[in-house]
């Protein structure tokens, strides 16, 4: 079983995992968010040379993760597919049907744009923003809200230097004062460089391994 990081937020505690999700005990949930899955696909079908066998990287990982912590419910926190339907919805489909007992919850991204009757099919329940606790859910973070907001959208990532300067740039979990902002869950979709103040939390995803780091070294 790989390392997780324990973190209280809205005097919730939130369990994070290396495979890019968050699982909330009390609520038996686990949230990811930005899988663009057939992502990889829609590049090969557009002449682009990727491996095809990348895509499954993330069915592999959310099946894990859904099997290590048995949630009730699975909040996705949009962009669950990437572009127009292929190939990869059917394996999401096959994945979906292996779990028939969870709760499938969609808050809608940017890129959902599948024909609704596909997230029908599959038993998802799709929403534009869900507040579920002390808990605002939503794709975009959404500044001002009265509830704790947590988002994904920003494929969040932090620049860590090392003692010569070298630095590398890694995924994160950002929790602040009144938002955090998840890692994006999917497989080649890049990040974008945060800049966390003093107060806030970082925990860097290196490989399957998570670190938790102060702003000043980030």
């Amino acid at each position: 079983m790989l390392d997780v990081i324990e973190i209280t937020v809205a005097r919730e505690l939130l369990v994070l995992h290396p495979y890019r999700a968050v699982y909330w005990p009390k609520n038996n949930s686990l949230m990811v968010t930005d899988l663009h899955l057939g992502k990889i696909q829609h590049f090969i079908k557009a002449g682009i040379s990727l491996p095809s066998h990348a895509s499954m990287d993330n069915f592999e990982r959310l099946s894990s993760t859904l099997l290590q912590f048995q949630p009730e419910r699975l909040l996705i926190l949009g962009d669950l597919f990437h572009s127009d339907y292929n190939s990869d919805w059917r394996v999401f489909s096959e994945l979906r049907q292996t779990f028939a007992a969870v709760q499938f919850d969609l808050i809608l991204g940017n890129h959902d744009s599948l024909d609704s009757k596909l997230y029908a099919d599959n038993k998802i329940d799709v929403y534009e923003n869900l507040k579920i606790g002390p808990f605002l859910l939503t794709h975009k973070p959404l500044e001002g809200s009265a509830d704790y907001n947590i988002a994904g959208h920003l494929h969040p990532g932090v620049k860590l230097y090392g003692q010569s300067r070298q630095s590398i740039t890694l995924p994160c979990f950002y929790f602040g004062s009144r938002q955090a902002i998840l890692p994006a869950f999917g497989t080649f979709t890049g990040v974008y460089k945060l800049k966390p103040e003093k107060e806030d939390r970082v925990i860097v995803i290196s490989s399957d391994h998570l670190i938790d780091v102060t702003p000043e070294e980030a």
